[in-house]
């Protein structure tokens, strides 16, 4: 009964309050004692207060413990997928360079390059391999699947060696040039690949009637007639980039781009048989 009375009397005062202006008894009622319990009200609050600002020192130290260890477990997954994407590049790039072994060919052991050496004019490297590892001078030097990025020199330890890159303006060697398409296996012209004095690396006296083309392949020829020459036969050279000749010329002018830059270099192997 008295629930029920007391609902009945709050409907009531509630829908006198809706129903009566600002100016009415009730509303006058309510800004009266709401004048009358300031003075409490602030009481309260300062009291509070201290507990309050404490509550929030709390919750910021807490949540800045939080937020550090988030940051400390989001570098640490950070670093560790970094360090996986590295292993998995270096294991893809370890795969195709072992994949390319040729059962005709004696390899050494996995070389990393050390450092370049020489100045402008000079494009050679060190690796940490030697005559411990059957190298010697004169021994062609490839990476992936048999591309021919070089050759060792005389400066030969038994533990490091020289080599001299295909772009050095010293180094030669004898090359033919095979269809791109792959559409047939007869030579598109021989010649002797070198870099020339501008920096381009190119294939020299390749017959006027040679059929070399743009995309066509550069490899090692092996032999000069019956003369053997210093590279076995298919080590991949580059790709041509462009033929050109002229009517007073005896000689195509041919361009080849490296299958393999000498900036990429990181592991290398030796062929020190064939």
């Amino acid at each position: 009964m008295v629930l029920a009375v007391l609902c009945v009397a709050s409907l009531a005062l509630f829908t006198i309050y809706v129903r009566e202006g600002d100016s009415g008894p009730l509303h006058t009622v309510q800004l009266g004692a709401a004048e009358v319990l300031r003075p409490v009200r602030g009481l309260l609050d300062l009291a509070a207060s201290p507990l309050v600002t404490a509550s929030e020192r709390v919750g910021r130290a807490v949540s800045g413990d939080d937020q550090e260890q988030f940051d400390e477990k989001a570098l640490e997954y950070e670093e560790g997928a970094a360090e996986t994407a590295r292993l998995r590049q270096e294991n893809e790039r370890l795969r195709k360079l072992l994949s390319g072994e040729q059962t005709s060919f004696k390899y050494s052991p996995l070389g990393q390059v050390v450092s370049p050496v020489g100045g402008q004019l000079t494009k050679r490297v060190v690796i940490n391999i030697g005559t411990k590892d059957g190298v010697a001078p004169e021994q062609p030097v490839v990476v992936g699947n048999n591309t021919l990025i070089g050759r060792t020199t005389s400066r030969v330890t038994p533990n490091t060696a020289e080599v001299l890159l295909v772009d050095d303006q010293t180094f030669a060697a004898g090359v033919q040039i095979l269809p791109g398409d792959g559409s047939t296996t007869d030579s598109h012209g021989e010649g002797l690949l070198r870099t020339s004095w501008e920096g381009y690396l190119g294939v020299d006296y390749v017959d006027l009637n040679a059929k070399a083309e743009q995309g066509d392949f550069v490899v090692t020829s092996g032999r000069a007639g019956e003369r053997e020459l210093l590279f076995p036969p298919g080590l991949l050279v580059g790709t041509v980039e462009s033929v050109s000749s002229r009517d007073i010329d005896q000689y195509k002018k041919i361009i080849v781009t490296p299958a393999a830059k000498a900036d990429d270099l990181q592991e290398v192997r030796v062929i020190v048989g064939w």
